[in-house]
């Protein structure tokens, strides 16, 4: 089997002991991903050394990162690992109609939640003060008021966004450039200066960011909501962080507004509790419940196998998984290419 030594005297990339060795764990927890098990030896070649080429053309672009308008550099240690109850995690968007659910069931798993709002009166009408949960506040449009705002947090998951379409939350500079991308390249350069040893950035994308050109997403991303996430995308896998997309449809099911934690803890999505996962960018859900995203973030976050993937995630008739671990782990694995 081709090891990194090998490819790094073929790529002319030097790779270390230390980073051979995380190779190797990273290359052993890729294998049990795949859905069926791998039986045979030439299906688990071709799985490893998929994998192995991979990570050494991450090691390749991520040495250093030079975030835009700054001439800082930022040294970033990629380290795909589950993020467990227990962790510490920076919801950005918290206010939000998907932030509010997961923070909600972030705090009721376990998990320590650090808070990014604009305004903390607001946000404490949102969210209380429960537990575990720390509010601080920041503008992600303005990277001075970031400073700091990643320190020891384990994980961080970007919840913001901003209508398709010209509305009333575009006032004040929300449109999408400023919201779906610069705001978020503010965000990442914060994160890659406090966190460098981060385990998983989960970013809340969109269906269509990779069929821009394509009907109905040619009407959506009239205003370029799509191009600002898919750059988004792309600026996260160059800084070399550990990520996972996640692409919902149409959202439904809220959002949520000044709800206690408990009530946000009991919202349904009727009869649509089925869940559609496919990695990439070819599923076209109906709609998905924000209910749905916020449990995807909780379960992702907890699973190594969703590390450096993209998913589209549907909502549709029947059961569903809830929260049940096995039933999510089942969907993401199934859903590895």
């Amino acid at each position: 089997m081709a090891s990194l030594a090998a490819i790094s005297s073929i790529s002319g990339v030097r790779v270390s002991t230390s980073q051979q060795a995380r190779a190797h764990q990273r290359t052993a927890s890729f294998a049990k991903c795949f859905h069926p098990p791998l039986s045979s030896t030439r299906s688990a070649f071709a799985g490893c050394a998929t994998e192995l080429a991979r990570v050494s053309s991450v090691y390749a672009s991520q040495n250093l990162v030079a975030a835009p308008r700054t001439t800082r550099q930022y040294r970033v240690e990629i380290s795909a690992s589950a993020v467990a109850p227990g962790s510490k995690v920076l919801v950005v968007g918290a206010t939000g109609g998907v932030g509010q659910l997961l923070t909600a069931k972030l705090l009721e798993r376990g998990y320590t939640v650090r808070a990014l709002c604009r305004d903390a009166a607001k946000a404490e009408s949102y969210l209380g003060k429960a537990t575990g949960l720390e509010l601080v506040v920041g503008d992600c449009r303005d990277a001075s008021s970031l400073k700091g705002i990643a320190e020891g947090v384990d994980a961080v998951v970007c919840c913001t966004g901003t209508t398709a379409f010209p509305s009333a939350r575009w006032k004040g500079d929300n449109g999408p450039e400023n919201t779906d991308y610069l705001g978020n390249v503010n965000l990442i350069t914060a994160v890659q200066a406090d966190a460098p040893k981060l385990k998983r950035f989960i970013y809340i994308s969109s269906v269509g960011v990779e069929r821009t050109k394509k009907m109905p997403f040619i009407i959506l991303n009239a205003f370029g909501v799509l191009k600002y996430k898919g750059m988004t995308e792309n600026y996260i896998k160059d800084a070399g962080i550990p990520f996972t997309f996640l692409r919902p449809g149409r959202l439904t099911d809220g959002p949520y507004t000044s709800y206690d934690l408990n009530t946000l803890l009991k919202a349904t999505s009727g009869t649509k509790r089925a869940v559609q996962v496919q990695e990439g960018d070819e599923l076209l859900p109906e709609s998905t419940s924000r209910i749905v995203v916020a449990e995807g973030c909780v379960q992702a976050l907890d699973m190594e196998c969703t590390e450096g993937r993209a998913y589209v995630l549907g909502s549709t008739e029947g059961e569903g998984p809830g929260e049940d671990s096995a039933q999510w782990q089942a969907l993401y694995a199934a859903a590895n290419k």
